[in-house]
This record gives C-alpha cells, sequence and structure tokens, in this order.
C-alpha cells in the first residue's frame, strides 16, 4: 500500500508542479516600487501631452514626447528584466523537482516492480489480468508499471 500511495503523490506533484511554481515565482517576482513610479509618471505625461495641441506648442509637446519615449523604455527593461529572472528560476526550479520526482518514481519502479501495488482485483478486470500484473506474475494484482500509467493519466486529465 506504501508504494501505491506513494506512486500517486510523487505523480500528483508532478502535474501540480508547474502551476504551484508559476504561483510561487509571480508572488516573489512582483512589478517593484520603481517600476510603479515609472509607470504613474508615465501615465501622467500621457494626460499632459492629450492637453497640449501639437501644432500651437510644438516644442512643448515634442519635450513631453521625448519623456514618454524615454519612460517607456525604462518600464521595459526593468519588465524584461524582472520577467527574464522569474522565467530562469522558474524554469531552473521546475526542472530540478521534475528530475528529482522522476528519479524517485523509476526507483520505485524498478525496485518495486514484482510487488504488486493492489491485489484482489481477479474479478474486477478479468480478461486483462495477466497484462495488468505484469511483470508481478501474480494473478489479480496491479503492478507498479500500470499503477503508473493509471496515475500519469489520471493526473493529465484532472488538470485539463
Amino acid at each position: 500500500m506504501f508504494t501505491f500511495w506513494m506512486v500517486a503523490l510523487f505523480m500528483l506533484i508532478g502535474s501540480l508542479l508547474p502551476s504551484i511554481v508559476k504561483w510561487g515565482t509571480n508572488f516573489i517576482f512582483k512589478v517593484t516600487e520603481e517600476e510603479k513610479r515609472f509607470r504613474e509618471e508615465f501615465n501622467e505625461l500621457r494626460k499632459e501631452l492629450a492637453g497640449i495641441s501639437a501644432v500651437d506648442e510644438f516644442a512643448r509637446y515634442a519635450r513631453t514626447q521625448r519623456k514618454m519615449n524615454k519612460l517607456e523604455e525604462q518600464i521595459q527593461a526593468l519588465g524584461q528584466s524582472r520577467m527574464d529572472d522569474r522565467e530562469s528560476i522558474k524554469w531552473k526550479f521546475t526542472k530540478t523537482i521534475q528530475i528529482i520526482n522522476g528519479a524517485v518514481l523509476v526507483y520505485l519502479a524498478v525496485t518495486q516492480r514484482y510487488e504488486p501495488v493492489l491485489t484482489g482485483l481477479s474479478d474486477w478486470f478479468w480478461p486483462l489480468n495477466f497484462i495488468l500484473s505484469y511483470p508481478t506474475g501474480v494473478e489479480g494484482s496491479l503492478s507498479i508499471v500500470f499503477w503508473l500509467f493509471i496515475c500519469n493519466n489520471a493526473c493529465r486529465a484532472l488538470l485539463k
């Protein structure tokens, strides 16, 4: 029964991991105060620019436009830096956990391949008993290979 729950837990963790990591990195890499200040200043300049006539006050209009362009570049640079850091951490963390998760599942599959995960299924899946119990050889049991397959498909369906 230990193998039953361990495989189910690790498959669920593997399926939910990208969502959990995405939420965590979005929480950690929030918009900075500097970026918020730049955005507020940009919006103020946009309002100011809307009130300036481009024909009558061209110099003032062009100066405000240049300030807006400079602020927009700074906002984009800060946002891109934050997103690059977030994606890098997200990718590294996700891949590390997936490797560990995969290694644990492979270890369980190799060490427990001749032990049935569940027994007493002889009446439930009568024509498929031999296939479901492979490689354990115990009639009416479920092997870890098929339990991995079942858990994987169930977790994928759960996320859809």
